[in-house]
């Protein structure tokens, strides 16, 4: 136990002495013969036990506990020695903080034995202790992983609302300052657009490390500053907290969650690009079919009642028989109804055409 301080306190400098040697092997010792003695030594030192003599002459051992007891917020324990082995001396020492009370005379092995259980109390409850801060700190920790996590899926709700690469860039500078990083941010697909945190406008320095870093990996540290990749984004965080262990640990695995949702984000605005072009196509094309439509359908309409009036005008020229009129009446309305028939595809075609496109309009809102 010589991780322990212990120091005695009685106003017999040899009791001090041999007391003081039996303990030396398992203590680091200072001993004192007067209050004032102990009061320095216990400033200085600041010891785990002190072996306290009740009959002190300038003080009592009770006054002298009761005073370091007050002044001195480390923990310690008092083991108090009284040659009066009563049960009222015994609670006084108690109400004065006392952790044990050998009396006068006594066996050195009996004063060893108490001093060795108080030690072992002491490093117990420092233990404790250091187990209470273990677990506070651990404790703070996920609160502070949790709150960071919070951040990122609150940017992840923002991102899906998002229309545009520059509102998405708007909520990922929020959730950047929510977790006290400062950022800029690249796009380099389809387009290449990049945003500063602070002037929401790269500087043309950063616009090149983007360029130059885009291929080191997933990851990469320089100085305090921290670059993360993926196919269609980069972001760099310009005061990575290298010297925080912890904290850099936590934010490597929170920041390869957030490049990976600015990609999976990006590839969703690409395809709802992609979607509007093909709604755009096919509305072009419905457009035209419809002129189209609307012009063959007149045409066709017209040619056709000049056809009636030409073939029926020409029946008393011909010297047809009723039969015969009949017959070429006939052949030209089943012409006319399989025409009729055609228009009538062509018009479903283009309701077809018409309905994809309002499903495809529906998709990209």
């Amino acid at each position: 136990m010589n991780e322990l301080t212990l120091l005695i306190v009685d106003d017999d400098e040899m009791h001090c002495e041999l007391v003081g040697e039996m303990l030396e092997d398992d203590y680091d010792i200072f001993s004192a013969t007067s209050s004032n003695e102990a009061i320095a030594l216990f400033s200085e030192h600041k010891p785990d036990i002190v072996l306290l003599d009740i009959n002190m002459p300038d003080k009592t051992g009770i006054e002298l506990c009761q005073e370091l007891k007050q002044e001195y917020s480390h923990d310690f324990s008092v083991i108090f020695v009284s040659g009066h082995n009563s049960l009222e001396e015994r609670l006084r020492a108690y109400d004065a903080g006392g952790d044990d009370f050998v009396a006068k005379p006594f066996e050195m092995k009996e004063l060893q034995a108490k001093v060795h259980a108080v030690g072992l109390y002491q490093i117990n409850k420092r233990s404790l202790k250091d187990q209470e801060a273990f677990s506070r700190t651990m404790a703070f920790q996920s609160m502070a992983e949790a709150a960071q996590y919070g951040h990122v899926l609150q940017f992840f709700k923002n991102s899906m609302q998002c229309k545009s690469l520059d509102e998405l860039a708007k909520h990922f500078f929020e959730m950047m300052q929510n977790l006290n990083l400062v950022t800029c941010l690249h796009f380099h697909g389809r387009v290449v657009r990049s945003y500063d945190q602070v002037n929401w406008q790269c500087s043309p320095i950063e616009e090149n490390i983007f360029e130059l870093l885009r291929g080191v990996g997933r990851l990469y540290d320089f100085d305090n500053r921290t670059i993360l990749n993926d196919h269609h984004v980069s972001f760099l965080i310009k005061n990575m907290p290298m010297d925080d262990e912890i904290n850099y640990g936590r934010l490597r695995d929170v920041t390869a969650v957030i490049i990976e949702g600015l990609e999976a984000k990006y590839l969703d605005l690409e395809r709802e690009h992609t979607l509007k072009s093909v709604l755009d196509t096919v509305q072009f094309i419905i457009d035209q079919m419809s002129e189209q439509i609307a012009g063959h359908e007149g045409r066709m309409k017209s040619q056709i009642n000049n056809l009636i009036l030409e073939v029926r005008s020409s029946f008393h020229a011909l010297d047809l028989t009723l039969e015969q009129e009949d017959y070429f009446t006939q052949v030209i309305e089943k012409s006319l109804n399989d025409m009729d028939s055609a228009d009538e595809g062509l018009q479903q075609a283009s309701t077809a055409l018409k309905e994809l496109a309002e499903k495809i309009r529906i998709a990209v809102q």
